[in-house]
Formats: C-alpha cells, structure tokens, sequence
C-alpha cells in the first residue's frame, strides 16, 4: 500500500516539474521585448517626471556694455568779451583778463571765421589799457632790452603778426601794470579791434 501511495506521488510531482518547465520559457517568450530608445543626445526625465538639472555653458568674456551717457565734453573756453575786427572774417575774443599782484594778463583769441585766409598784425605799441574814470593808461610791459611782455612774433620785440586759414586761431596775450584794487573794470584797446569797453577785472 505504501508503494502504490509513493509510485502515486512521484508521478504527481514529475507531471509538476515538467508542466513548471514548459511554462517558464513561453512566459519569457511572452514578455515584451525592453528596447532601449536611441541615444538622441539629450538627457531623458527619470521616473517621477522631474527633468535632471542641465549643467549651463561657460559664460563667455565679460564685456563692457555702453552705459548710454556720453562723456562729458571739456569746457570751452569762457570768452568774456568778442568784438568783430577790420580783417576780413576775424573776430577778436577775451578769455582772460586777470589781475594778480602788480600785473595784469590779458589773453585774446584771434578766430577766422570767414571763407579766406587773413593776416591780422598787433603792434604792442599801439596796445594799452584805458581807466575813464580816472583818466589813466596803462601801457604793455617791457623788458630791459626794450621787447615787449606779450606773445612775439619769432624775431620781433614789438609785436605778433600771421596768417589764419578759415577755422583758425591764434591766441595772443600781453601783460600790463596793475590798475588799483579799486578799480573793478577798464577799456581794452587793440589796433584793428573797436575797444573792450568796461571790461570786467578778475581778481586771482
């Protein structure tokens, strides 16, 4: 009885081990294949759907941007006084005329503005300063050996002479004896220009 129930149960499990190792390949057969998508390049979300952080390029060199605010332009030169002279399109400009200690400097600007060429002459003989008030002139200061204080012509000692194309300037300039403290303003008189008159003194 005994080996009619172990011969019963043998078979039973033989009948299982062979249906186990049938099923097991055609249940891999069944399962569908995993392909993997071709690597395109960018970085594939994980589970979860959260990209993964890209790393960002390299920044290039910096560079200055324009701020959009033009520099700021040099001051002209503050003229003080402008008189239209006998030479032909030249005008005549004081841009200084200060007083310090016993002198007085005045600076004059000679400017072409006409369409040719001109030659103004200033013979500092003929230059002076002029106090109404007190009826009083001050001529240009000279030196021991008889030249003038004032911007020369190469090789003269009395006065400046030159050409000036359209557009161009000449700066002259020439010392005098200082009028009195109280004295706030006088005539400046250059030959070929009409007088400065009531030209204010400045005081350094």
């Amino acid at each position: 009885m005994r080996a009619k129930i172990f011969l019963l149960v043998s078979a039973v499990l033989l009948l299982l081990a062979t249906a186990c190792t049938k099923s097991a390949p055609e249940s891999e057969s069944s399962a569908p294949s995993s392909t993997s998508a071709p690597d395109t390049g960018t970085a594939q979300p994980p589970a979860g759907g959260v990209a993964p952080a890209t790393a960002s390029p390299p920044a290039g060199p910096a560079t200055s941007e324009p701020s959009g605010a033009a520099p700021a332009a040099a001051a002209p030169e503050s003229v003080l006084a402008s008189q239209e002279t006998s030479w032909s399109g030249v005008v005549a400009e004081v841009t200084e005329f200060r007083r310090k200690g016993n002198t007085l400097t005045a600076r004059v600007r000679l400017r072409n503005q006409g369409s040719a060429a001109a030659q103004p002459e200033v013979k500092y003989d003929e230059v002076y300063l002029m106090d109404l008030a007190a009826g009083k002139k001050y001529q240009v200061l000279a030196d021991e050996a008889g030249s003038y204080i004032a911007a020369l012509r190469s090789g003269w000692k009395d006065r400046w002479y030159g050409e000036l194309a359209p557009g161009q300037g000449q700066l002259l300039w020439m010392k005098f004896p200082a009028p009195p403290a109280e004295v706030r303003s006088v005539t400046l008189q250059i030959p070929g220009v009409p007088p400065f008159e009531d030209l204010a003194i400045q005081d350094s």
